[in-house]
């Protein structure tokens, strides 16, 4: 049984004005502060953390992270910190999953920059594509989610992306940059725009399911997989709907977590495995991927042969995750219904002709059925 290490959980509204006091029981004195451009910038959110952190004496860098992160995204925050703020000994990201990715990189590089490379470039430690291995050196980080998606605050891993017809999303991974701590603000979430919101939503509920219906489940998995879906399907509805109180994005933030805590150690199915190309080609949120996807992959589940699961087969585990998200009839359909109003891939600049090279990178990683290059082709052109 396989469950992957997870950084210390607290749930706690308001704990911005707390964030001084946070760094130093953490032994931090100089953080790099990593934010997105509009997650918390802008809002009294922002005001509130800068006279925190002037106000308790604290010497920090920030840094704005725009979309996706970049390997030059990356080296550049790395290379503006050792000049800037030589000190640097922790970092902070506050902001969506892209932000804490870039800040679980930005952590890696400022311990790894240095080390015998005369121009540190991060991309050298992704896989698939660096030809080194990181070797765990990291500064601490604390990651506060903004947005309830990717459950990037409990997992170990960072994806930097180059988008193009010679792009790549890889990993930069080691045990130990899994956050230190991780803390569940629902007030950061509030105010979140409708779109992202539905599309991070998606992005979690599909981690939970495609962990749950992995091969390489478990029974820990299984409990936390399914109280993730217990909680997303009370709050995701709400949200969707236009509801935007504390308790849902509580709820909703729960199950992003849980959705890290489960691909840690399940692993993801075919959508996450398309998703990768997909976005390594054309510039698309990951989550839409994810919410168009996912209806049709579970429909595919639903009509393939199953690959040799326990504990009841896979029809009584589709069964028990429908229930547990509360909608215990017509699964497929019911997530097709939270694609309805996205753009499609075509939006983004797909073509059919792109179809056979992203099916080819793709492979199938833990899906519970086996799918062969047309099937995989068949689900991507439906959504195109």
């Amino acid at each position: 049984m396989k469950v992957a290490a997870q950084p210390q959980l607290w749930i706690k509204p308001g704990v911005l004005a707390e964030l001084p006091a946070i760094l130093r029981q953490e032994g931090i004195s100089a953080p790099a502060v990593v934010t997105g451009g509009r997650s918390i910038r802008g809002r009294e959110e922002w005001g509130v953390l800068t006279d925190a952190l002037v106000g308790g004496n604290v010497d920090f860098l920030d840094i704005t992270v725009r979309g996706e992160p970049s390997p030059e995204v990356v080296n550049t925050a790395v290379t503006d910190l050792r000049r800037d703020l030589p000190d640097c000994d922790g970092v902070v990201a506050i902001g969506g999953g892209s932000v804490i990715d870039a800040g679980k990189a930005i952590a890696a590089g400022m311990a790894m920059a240095g080390k015998g490379e005369s121009a540190f470039d991060i991309t050298r430690y992704l896989e698939g594509v660096g030809d080194l291995q990181p070797d765990g050196s990291t500064l601490p980080l604390i990651a506060l989610p903004t947005t309830a998606g990717t459950g990037s605050e409990a997992t170990k891993n960072a994806v930097l992306s180059s988008v193009g017809p010679e792009g790549f999303k890889k990993s930069l991974r080691h045990d130990r940059f899994v956050p230190r701590l991780a803390i569940l603000d629902p007030r950061l979430h509030m105010g979140c725009p409708p779109g992202i919101t539905v599309a991070s939503g998606m992005d979690a509920i599909t981690q939970l399911l495609e962990s749950y219906l992995s091969p390489e489940a478990n029974e820990i998995t299984d409990a936390l997989a399914l109280q993730g879906l217990r909680a997303a399907g009370r709050a995701f509805p709400g949200l969707a709907g236009g509801d935007d109180s504390e308790e849902l994005r509580r709820d909703m933030a729960l199950a992003a977590y849980l959705s890290g805590v489960c691909l840690a150690s399940a692993g993801l199915g075919v959508v996450h495995a398309l998703a990768s190309p997909l976005g390594a080609l054309h510039a698309i949120p990951h989550g839409v991927v994810c919410a168009l996807l996912v209806g049709p992959a579970m429909e595919g589940v639903i009509r393939a042969p199953a690959k040799d699961h326990r504990r009841g087969g896979i029809a009584a585990r589709l069964a028990a995750a429908a229930e547990a998200l509360g909608v215990p009839e017509d699964l497929p359909g019911w997530l097709r219904g939270c694609a309805q109003g996205l753009p499609r891939l075509s939006s983004y600049g797909f073509s059919p002709s792109e179809i056979p090279e992203i099916v080819r990178q793709g492979g199938l990683k833990n899906h519970p059925v086996t799918l062969d290059e047309g099937q995989c082709a068949a689900l991507v052109e439906e959504v195109l």
